[in-house]
């Protein structure tokens, strides 16, 4: 374990020539650095250097209660220890750190996984993440540190992996800091459009129970974002069994980030995946490609 600036890090440099941006890695909300572990080595295979950060409040400093704005302010400072070009990915709600981080300073690539939106972007949650979250608002309305269930878990994604993989997993996750969720829930920070002058990509798991489609489109029209969805992956690419090829993805697209031609690209479908019928029945809004997302949706 290494420190960059204020917070705890996985540092992961290529064993041959490097390439691209040095990238930084934040995690989602009770998770932590460990999280991209594999992701970090396929970084690493595409000669990408690479830091995975705890967020105040996790790693080490589990079980702290911590604000968002801290967050910001420490991972801030953790930035300005890296010299060069430098690229964001954010999960979840590290992916709210990294949108507000990305429209304060330059960057050469952000990418968004399964982010929490910034306050422009209003959608109501999907009907089985407020069922996931439900049991979470005594501990919530007490101002108390929350724990998520293993069995909601699951059904984030985890289910996919062998029951092996699923106790290794859920036994390195721990509480969510309840400021942070509340900040979350009540006063999310505003990144005006525009603000963000970097290309970004946004990646969206279809098999997602937490982060919905639609979402992900009103996000991706925010920042003018390249949008891709993954048929095989749910809100935890980094350690479901089909992630490998996302982490391959995001670094292909880190080493020549790109501006959309198109709003939205066709998904990437695996040999074995999301078959058509259930894609139709969960997307009840018809696939785009060449058209202005806000001009079609909003």
């Amino acid at each position: 374990m290494s420190h960059l600036g204020p917070l705890h890090a996985v540092h992961r440099v290529p064993s041959g020539a490097r390439r691209g941006p040095t990238v930084v890695l934040l995690h989602g909300i009770g998770l932590g650095a460990w999280l991209w572990e594999r992701d970090q080595g396929v970084l690493a295979d595409l000669g990408l250097e690479s830091w995975a950060l705890d967020l105040p409040g996790h790693g080490p400093q589990a079980g702290q209660d911590v604000r968002l704005e801290a967050c910001y302010r420490q991972v801030a400072r953790a930035l300005d220890e890296l010299e060069g070009p430098v690229a964001l990915v954010g999960h979840s709600a590290g992916g709210l750190v990294a949108q507000v981080l990305s429209s304060e300073r330059t960057l050469s690539g952000l990418v968004l996984v399964g982010a929490v939106p910034c306050a422009e972007v209003v959608h109501l949650p999907t009907a089985i993440g407020a069922r996931l979250f439900a049991p979470l608002l005594p501990s919530f309305m007490l101002g108390r540190n929350l724990r998520m269930g293993e069995r909601a878990y699951l059904e984030t994604g985890l289910a996919r992996l062998s029951p092996e993989e699923q106790r290794a997993v859920l036994a390195r996750i721990g509480p969510w800091p309840c400021g942070m969720v509340r900040d979350i829930a009540r006063r999310r920070p505003t990144v005006p459009r525009g603000s963000v002058d970097c290309p970004v990509l946004i990646t969206h798991g279809f098999l997602d129970r937490v982060a919905s489609l639609y979402g992900s489109r009103l996000l991706a029209d925010h920042y003018g974002a390249v949008m891709w969805r993954f048929d095989d992956v749910g809100h935890m690419p980094q350690v479901e069994p089909a992630g490998e090829r996302h982490a391959r993805a995001v670094g292909e697209w880190l080493l020549a980030p790109s501006r959309p031609r198109v709003r939205e690209v066709d998904a990437f479908r695996p040999a074995e995946g999301v078959g058509e019928g259930e894609r139709r029945a969960r997307s009840t809004r018809p696939v785009r490609s060449d058209s202005r997302f806000g001009d079609r949706w909003r």
